[in-house]
């Protein structure tokens, strides 16, 4: 990765720290966010040199560019952050603001970064992936410059996901995000909602407007696996337990064993059968 673009990732975490008056906590969600953006960047170097993506491998221009939309994709997350911080909403984060359109503007206006490919991605990348074919800017491009459009969401989607499976590991597990925080106890302790097992079993990426408990919150995580363009991806995802970990948090919050069964077996065999 070249230097330009570190530093210009690091003149937009700077330029938002100065606008937090030292507020310990939203600066320890934006240093959170750099360094979520460079193991995201690692993840997605992981997959560019996997075998899966040949054309890639072969073509230093692309290659680099993949690399940005990478580094970038959650570059709109510092503005959302001093946004939060102006209205004290830290319990809207990430949903209130869409950092991915928030992204998306600030390398809009930023060449030798606004390449409409690498701004794709990045508008998008935490969007359900219909609203990425449906932008008006993708329907523009030529189909050969759609096709490469493709790859780099494909990549920064699968690089992201890796990355957040990975944190479940951490002290930064999805107990600790702001909406587990913000739930009431009664929602902590629900049951799965039937309209988000069905899109599970359905082999849907569960639709965030659908989720109502923090057991749905935990489906709509393992739910992710049904979004992972490449083999490479899915081999990580099995090789670590991403999802016996998810499973053992969702134990300490939903008391149906054979949902949490049902899910598991489920979910493990969509992943040995599309690796």
């Amino acid at each position: 990765m070249q230097h330009e673009e570190l530093m210009f990732l690091k003149q937009a975490f700077n330029s938002a720290k100065n606008k937090l008056n030292n507020d310990r906590l939203y600066i320890s969600v934006i240093k959170r966010k750099f360094a979520h953006s460079w193991r995201v960047l690692q993840n997605g170097r992981k997959i560019i040199y996997s075998g899966e993506i040949p054309h890639l491998v072969t073509n230093k221009k692309l290659r680099i560019q993949a690399k940005q939309a990478l580094l970038f994709h959650d570059i709109g997350r510092f503005e959302e952050t001093v946004l939060a911080y102006k209205n004290s909403s830290l319990d809207t984060f990430g949903k209130k603001y869409d950092h991915g359109v928030l992204g998306a503007d600030i390398l809009s206006e930023n060449p030798p970064f606004n390449d409409m490919k690498i701004v794709l991605a990045v508008r998008h990348h935490g969007h359900l992936i219909e609203e990425f074919y449906n932008d008006k800017d993708y329907k523009k491009l030529s189909a050969e410059e759609q096709k490469i459009a493709e790859t780099y969401i494909k990549i920064v989607r699968d690089a992201d996901k890796l990355d957040l499976y990975n944190l479940q590991k951490t002290e930064y597990s999805i107990e600790k995000d702001p909406f587990f925080c913000s739930l009431s106890e009664e929602q902590k302790y629900a049951p799965l909602s039937d309209e988000v097992k069905e899109q599970f079993f359905n082999m849907i990426t569960i639709n965030h407007k659908s989720i109502k408990s923090f057991a749905d919150r935990i489906l709509g995580c393992i739910s992710w696996i049904f979004d992972i363009n490449y083999k490479y991806s899915l081999k990580i995802i099995d090789e670590n337990e991403y999802i016996d970990v998810l499973l053992n948090i969702m134990r300490k919050y939903c008391s149906n064993n054979d949902d949490i069964e049902k899910i598991e077996y489920f979910a493990k065999e969509w992943i040995k059968k599309e690796r």
